[in-house]
């Protein structure tokens, strides 16, 4: 049965990469060079192949073609200009009159750098806000990109495996939500997420240094008590369980030092935030 489902998807995706040759949408998806030239069919279909690579065939089953090739062209117009270190959203219900392709739901579009967290941080945004989620589409897209952020090239290199010096992993990631046409929750949702997406970066790019934070307190932790009503098996416990927090057992979101202050209240140290407290209050 599953073999019968996964022909059907490579079917149906080669009758979306023959769109491109004639296509409704408008625009072409990318050549694989750096040139102007309108992609082959081969192109596409390797393409579309990367991006629907870890989608269920159950996922496409009965979707026309247009609106397949659509999905993935307007996710690539998204990931065209993305400046380094900064991530691109897009939430519409598209149309053929507008689109040149259709959905059933609304459709959220993120691209950014891949690091940990991203799928699971936007759907549980999504289902905060009580969004119903009926499709996720992830795939992990290698790229170049020049200084400005200009998406120059799509290779064919496989996530994980070595990447020139130049390129890097990105994840471009396509949601379908209850079907939304008031612009005004449209352009909220995109606010939230972009939101959600910041913290996720500082997060991770600050994960080391709050680990870090972590094993030197541990470190630091007095060897005797210093107050009367501790004990130094509380103390020994309070520095095994920071060091057991740091071996991968809990994640890190934010970290901030602060001074305690005569009237018994506690004052942010400027510079010290990390991850979602990176910034000063």
């Amino acid at each position: 049965m599953q073999t019968k489902l996964d022909e059907a998807k490579a079917e149906l995706l080669e009758r979306a990469a023959r769109v491109a040759e004639n296509s409704p949408v408008g625009g072409h998806l990318p050549t694989g060079t750096t040139d102007e030239s309108t992609p082959d069919r081969d192109t596409v279909l390797a393409f579309l192949q990367r991006y629907y690579l870890h989608t269920a065939p159950e996922d496409l089953n009965g979707r026309d073609p247009v609106d397949i090739f659509g999905a993935a062209l307007s996710h690539y117009r998204l990931a065209e200009n993305r400046p380094q270190g900064t991530a691109n959203v897009r939430v519409h219900t598209p149309t053929v009159e507008e689109n040149g392709w259709t959905c059933s739901h609304s459709v959220v579009e993120v691209v950014t750098d891949d690091m940990p967290f991203l799928v699971d941080s936007v759907t549980n945004e999504l289902t905060r806000q009580g969004r119903g989620i009926h499709v996720v589409i992830h795939p992990q897209i290698v790229v170049r990109r020049d200084v400005t952020g200009k998406l120059i090239e799509v290779l064919s290199v496989q996530p994980g495996g070595e990447l020139p010096h130049d390129a890097h992993t990105e994840s471009w990631i396509h949601v379908e939500i209850d079907r939304e046409t008031d612009r005004d929750d449209l352009k909220q949702i995109t606010a939230d997420l972009l939101r959600v997406l910041s913290d996720v970066r500082e997060t991770v790019e600050d994960w080391d240094k709050m680990r870090d934070a972590a094993l030197r307190m541990a470190d630091e932790l007095p060897k005797e008590p210093v107050a009367t009503d501790l004990r130094e098996q509380d103390i020994e416990e309070a520095r095994e369980l920071l060091r057991w927090l740091s071996a991968d057992h809990f994640t890190f979101l934010g970290y901030r030092e602060y001074q305690l202050r005569e009237d018994d209240s506690l004052a942010a140290v400027p510079g010290t935030g990390l991850g979602i407290l990176r910034s000063d209050p």
